[in-house]
């Protein structure tokens, strides 16, 4: 989940930047596990909600943010399918490496849809359906394509951006 291998072909660095994050913005990580994009992304927003419903994962994250002396990391354990968030309360909402392992993923980006604010962002990032040396087994990988016939109207693609490895896409909520 954090690996040197993991950190060459999911650069951090750059997938965050393409987010647009504003120093003042309350940001949703969709399935955190133990931290790898919310404790970077703590670092240029002021709030940062990290969903796991895996209780040990978010007390490895909460261990992390502890060592790491950042603020504005709230663990919180939760379904990503029914967030416990007030409808457009919040700026982003990051569904990184979780779509492909939702059944219902019109109801994720539903609900991503309900919990982002208008002219928020929606950003779903997941491994390419093709061989790589990390990710999951091919059947169970979605394209681009499958991501965007799960969105809500309310939600327009303004950025793709796709490596051999990954696929990184932007939503704007009306």
């Amino acid at each position: 989940m954090e690996g040197t291998e993991r950190r060459a072909v999911i650069p951090r660095e750059e997938i965050i930047p393409r987010m647009g994050l504003l120093s003042t913005d309350t940001v949703v990580d969709l399935g955190a596990g133990i931290g790898y994009f919310s404790i970077p992304l703590a670092e240029r927003a002021s709030r940062v909600i990290s969903i796991d419903l895996e209780p040990k994962m978010l007390e490895i994250l909460s261990s992390r943010v502890r060592a790491s002396g950042i603020r504005g990391v709230e663990p919180l354990r939760a379904e990503i399918t029914m967030l416990p968030i007030a409808d457009g309360s919040v700026d982003s909402v990051l569904a990184a490496f979780v779509y492909h392992e939702i059944e219902d993923r019109k109801k994720l980006m539903a609900e991503a849809s309900r919990v982002v604010r208008s002219g928020g962002a929606v950003t779903v990032i997941d491994f390419q359906k093709r061989e790589t040396a990390i990710g999951p087994p091919m059947s169970e990988r979605k394209t681009p394509k499958e991501v965007l016939r799960s969105v809500p109207d309310d939600l327009t693609l303004v950025q793709r951006h796709e490596t051999e490895v990954y696929y990184q896409l932007e939503f704007r909520k009306r």
